[in-house]
């Protein structure tokens, strides 16, 4: 299969195939671990291990991978609002939700990044699609530390002060909060 004969998502795809294809033989082979590092693993060891984490990334709309130029957001956590699914928790109703962030009660729901401002004060994002933001959930859920990249002007709907409740903390909050076990990050 020649360079040429692919797009850039394809190859980006095949080289992907390619990666996993050496760490399953890795596995196979029975050296292979995502915990920690021996001293005595070899630097080839050390490259297909630092491979096999990488590729526990799940790649989404806006995590980076494609968009290397734009800068990554820390986030404190993330919410989703949807009409049938809420955030444990959330005693309001999602009409009720939307009415007080001020946003249309739209069936495919918001997703909402509570991060900070310049200035460090906390602000919560709405943003139009949620698809990206379920990806960085499916990421934490595995223990993959992964951040999103800024979004465009157009995906943002609106910006508050403070943040929305409760919220899926982010691995570094849960970290700070001493909540969690540490994460592997990227």
């Amino acid at each position: 299969m020649s360079r040429t004969d692919l797009s850039d998502i394809e190859y980006l795809r095949h080289i992907e195939h390619l990666a996993r294809e050496i760490v399953n033989a890795a596995d196979n082979e029975g050296w292979l671990t995502l915990a920690t590092i021996s001293d005595e693993a070899t630097p080839l060891q050390r490259a297909v291990i630092e491979t096999a984490r990488q590729l526990r990334h799940h790649h989404f709309d806006g995590d980076g991978c494609l968009d290397e130029d734009l800068p990554l957001m820390k986030l404190a956590g993330v919410v989703i609002l949807r009409p049938d699914a809420l955030p444990v928790g959330m005693e309001e109703s999602y009409s009720e939700i939307c009415d007080r962030l001020d946003v249309e009660a739209r069936p495919e729901g918001w997703a909402v990044w509570n991060t900070w401002a310049k200035d460090g004060q906390p602000i919560s994002i709405v943003l139009i699609d949620s698809s990206g933001t379920e990806g960085l959930l499916m990421n934490w859920a595995q223990g993959v530390e992964v951040y999103p990249v800024t979004p465009l002007p157009a995906q943002v709907v609106l910006t508050r002060q403070g943040w929305v409740t409760p919220m899926t903390l982010s691995p570094a909050s849960a970290r700070k909060l001493e909540t969690t076990r540490p994460i592997r990050t990227q």
